[in-house]
This record gives C-alpha cells, structure tokens and sequence, in this order.
C-alpha cells in the first residue's frame, strides 16, 4: 500500500483544511476506537458502508446480518446526535460505495482500524489502493481486543509452543484480573474441573433479556427477508441487542442474575433449554457494543461483591480473557495458510441436515434446530456435538469451518477458523490444542438429556439402534493410529481400545465404516 500526503481541500468556509474519512465497519461499532479522537466534526466524515457483495460472500444467517446492520444503523444515529457527519452507504461492493462516498466527501486521507479478518483486509486495501491519491492510516483495533496486532510475536513467538493457558495467565497478571499480591485468588489460576457439572432434573436458569425490534431493527428485518431470502435460519425470534444501551442491559443482567450458576453448569447441554447461564454478549462483544475490558470487570467486581463464587467467575473471565484473545492471537500469527489445514486428510461432504436439522440423531438435530431459530449455540454444544461429529464423519475441514462461519450470530473468521479448524477438528496438528477434541456418545450422555429421547440406544454399541457416535469414535482412533499414538492425552483412549474383546472391536470397525461409507456416498445420510 502507497501512502501519500494528504490533499488539502477548500470547505466553503474560507479556509484550507484537511478531510478526513474515518472508516468503520460492522464490527467495530465503538467510539472509544482511537480513530473518533482524530475527527472533527466541521470538517470530516465517518463512513459506514453496508456492502452486499460482502454479505454474500458466504451464506450467513439471517439474524447475523440483521444483528450487523441494524447495529450498524443504531450506531449511525448516535454519532450523528453527537454532531458528527456520517455518510451511510447500502452499496453492491466496497468499490461502488467508496466511489460514491468520495464523489460526494472528496476526502483524501482515510482511517481505518486494523480489520479483524485477514480477507476482509485485503479487499479494503485492494479497493482504498485502487482509488489514487489518498493517504491511509491503519489504528489499533483495542480496545476491541485486549492485545494488539503487534503484540502477538511476544505471547506467541516462532518456534515456541503455544498454549491458552500461558498466555491466560499473562494477560491475567497483566490486568491485574483475580489477584492477589500478584497470585491467582483461590491458590490456582483455573477452576475448570469444578465447571464440568452435569445437568440434574429439575435444574432451571433465570431467563435472559430479550430486545423487541424497533423500527429500525424491523426495517432492517423486512430488507433481509426480500434481499436474502435464500439465506440460512429464521428472523421469526430476533432479540438480540443492536445497541449499546441494550446490550450493556444484557451483560449487566447476565452479572446479576445468571453468572452466579454459569460456572458449574458451563459444560452442561440441556434440550428444551438452550440458553441455560450463558451469557449471549458473544455477537455483541464481536461488533464492538461491549469491550472485553468492561464484561471483565463487572464480572470480577461480581466476585468481589460476592455475588458470584470463583469459580464461577473465573470461568467466564477465562472465555473473554483466556480463548477469545489466545484464538485472535493463533489467527493473526498463522493466516493466511491456516485456512487450508488437514491433518487427518479428511475429504467427505458435510451432511445437509447440518441445514436443517432433519436427523435421527438427536443431539445434532437439537443443536442445529437451535441455531436455524436463533443463530446460536453455546461452546460445548458447537465443540463437542457439531464439531465432534463432524470430525467422526471424516468431514473436510474447510466445509465445516464454513459452515460454522455462515450459522452463528458471533462468527468471524479469527472466531471460526482457530475455534473450528484447530480446536473441534484438530486440522492443526495440535498447533492450538493438545489433543483431538473427539468422543463416543458417552460423553455427550453424561453431560445431556439429548439421549434419552433420541432414536439411538446409548447403550448399544454395535447395531443399527445403536448410537453411532461409538463406533464412529473407535474406528476414529483405529484409523489415525499412526498420527495419535504419541500423544501424551491420547494413550488412555488407546490403552482402552486395545483391551477391548477382539469381537467387539471388530464389529465396532465394520459399523463405524458402514457409516463412513454412508457419509461419503450419501450426503444426506439421516
């Protein structure tokens, strides 16, 4: 990219001044970005631009793009009663809309804060580069994150082994975050083995907020049914907060009502009750409603107040403060390469129920059914369920990191890629997790009710009434041997393997390839 000096242009005001555009796109929708210092608001202009080129780009939910766009049209009606001057744009491309903004803003210098995905950037480059003299200025993207672009290479140097929890705790020691005289509160910096509780009959959670659209959320509502009509999911159950106002309601809701039971349940999938305690502020911290900072803090002064226990606490201070920036860390160090990882050299199609939910499988139909209502799941469900399955299907990473990039509110590249590629399939190799995060169906019984009404048996382990998530998972192993027998976490698994009886391994491996065989041959297997 060629920077210039910037034009000087005549306002009509009798003096010379230099224009500014400031840039902002649908998720850094904050005026504590750096960029707003720089503005005045005589003479520059804040561009925002709805580019449908780039919402179809990939097949998004509906309810993503009503959540970016209504967002994007509550934040413009803020600044502008702040006295700044905002040209909204609903162009085909970036091209068209910055040809049209320049024709009526002949700015020649453009900020822009350093995008969030690696694609998304080059084409703003690319298409700010192609339009001649102007001067561009990338700013820092905190505090939309807590860490920097630049500040990767420390907390994850070449050649090291990285690992969330290393640099968990540095950023924990550096925010000062549950410390005491510079050690964890609690004597250990993690609670995750008391975050792993099953759920029990009876168990219940106190709702959270929902957001009634206004008119402008139901404008932006009508314009994606008409426009997108092919698009993935429902709007039937929009509520999820499109301004700042609301969505600090919500994380403040979630802190007072739901953090006190998010900890021991975290892990827990319940059918009939897909919220449970989870916060839902994921797509509102992703767009720049709430800053990581701010949910931190109101949760550690929940601690502090004793409104929530540690563990508790420590476990949604983990999610923000340990995986959202370790996975944003792993992307920037990694891209654009990251993108076509295979370890496992896995090549089947992605099932199409994974569209609509229409499978015997309980589990996988409850979890998609959710998402086609509402555009979210929670983490175990997305790990342990989705990407658990589709990993044992022998599913090709690339389509399962796409679909889990056009189903979710909350997804981005950085999310997706380093979240589905190295942690639920392990395309990585291990770059980003110690150990394929696959499983049979015991897992999933013991920390669900999925299976007691599913057609499958979870007791069965060979069959065709048998839950195939066994001899999928065992011929998992079987078959990438060679790749996982030194793995320090895998021995057990395989320890257990191979003292099972030889006819039951044998009928665990022709069923699990039966399934295979399935899987490749019929995408629609149900």
């Amino acid at each position: 990219m060629v920077l210039i000096l910037s034009w000087k242009l005549f306002n009509g005001k009798g003096s010379d001044v230099t224009v500014k555009t400031l840039w902002i796109f649908g998720n850094q929708l904050n005026e504590n970005l750096e960029g707003f210092k720089e503005m005045d608001p005589q003479r520059d202009v804040i561009l925002l631009m709805e580019s449908k080129d780039r919402s179809l780009w990939k097949k998004e939910h509906k309810q993503k793009l009503v959540l970016v766009f209504s967002a994007m049209r509550h934040f413009t009606r803020e600044l502008k009663k702040k006295g700044y001057e905002v040209d909204y744009r609903e162009a085909k491309n970036f091209s068209e809309g910055l040809k049209d903004h320049l024709a009526a803003y002949p700015s020649r210098e453009f900020l822009i804060h350093e995008p969030t995905d690696y694609r998304i950037k080059n084409i703003i480059e690319k298409e700010l580069g192609s339009q001649g003299n102007l001067k561009i200025k990338i700013l820092s993207e905190k505090p939309l994150f807590l860490v920097g672009k630049n500040e990767w290479e420390s907390y994850l140097p070449e050649g090291g082994s990285w690992k969330q929890d290393e640099v968990y705790r540095k950023l924990r020691k550096k925010k000062k975050i549950l410390l005491e005289e510079g050690r964890p509160l609690g004597g250990k910096w993690s609670f995750d083995t008391e975050n792993r509780k099953p759920p029990k009959k009876g168990l219940s959670f106190p709702e959270p907020l929902e957001f009634t659209p206004d008119k402008i959320t139901r404008k932006v509502m009508e314009k994606v049914e008409k426009e997108y009509p092919d698009k993935f999911g429902d709007l039937d159950n929009f509520s999820w907060p499109v301004t700042r106002e609301d969505a600090l309601k919500a994380l403040e809701q979630f802190i007072e009502d739901r953090l006190a039971t998010f900890g021991d349940f975290q892990d827990a999938m319940m059918e009939g009750n897909p919220w449970m305690s989870h916060s839902l502020i994921s797509g509102a911290i992703n767009i720049g409603l709430i800053t990581p900072e701010e949910a931190l803090k109101k949760a550690e002064n929940a601690y502090h107040q004793g409104r929530a226990s540690l563990s508790a606490v420590e476990g949604f201070i983990r999610q923000i403060m340990g995986w959202r920036e370790y996975i944003r860390g792993v992307y920037l160090r990694r891209m654009p390469e990251y993108e076509e990882v295979n370890f496992f050299d896995h090549q089947n199609p992605l099932p199409s129920y994974y569209w609509t939910g229409e499978t015997k499988i309980n589990c996988v139909s409850t979890a998609v059914k959710e998402v086609i209502k509402s555009g979210y799941n929670h983490h175990i469900q997305r790990l342990m369920v989705l990407g658990n399955w589709a990993n044992l299907l022998r599913v090709k990473p690339q389509e399962v990191s796409d679909w889990f990039l056009e189903a979710y509110v909350d997804s981005y590249d950085w999310v997706v890629l380093p979240n589905v590629l190295g942690m639920a399939l392990y395309a990585d190799g291990g770059l980003m997790s110690t150990k394929p995060y696959v499983s049979s169906g015991q897992y999933i019984n013991r920390m669900s009710n999925y299976c007691g009404s599913c057609h499958f048996d979870i007791k069965e382990k060979v069959g065709e009434k048998a839950c195939p998530f066994h001899s999928l998972y065992w011929t998992f192993l079987e078959d990438h041997r060679e790749l996982l027998k030194d793995n320090p976490r895998m021995k057990l698994m395989y320890a257990n393997w191979d003292r099972q009886d030889k006819k039951q391994k044998s009928n665990l491996l022709r069923r699990g390839r039966e399934l295979l065989d399935e899987a490749k041959n019929t995408p629609d297997y149900k």
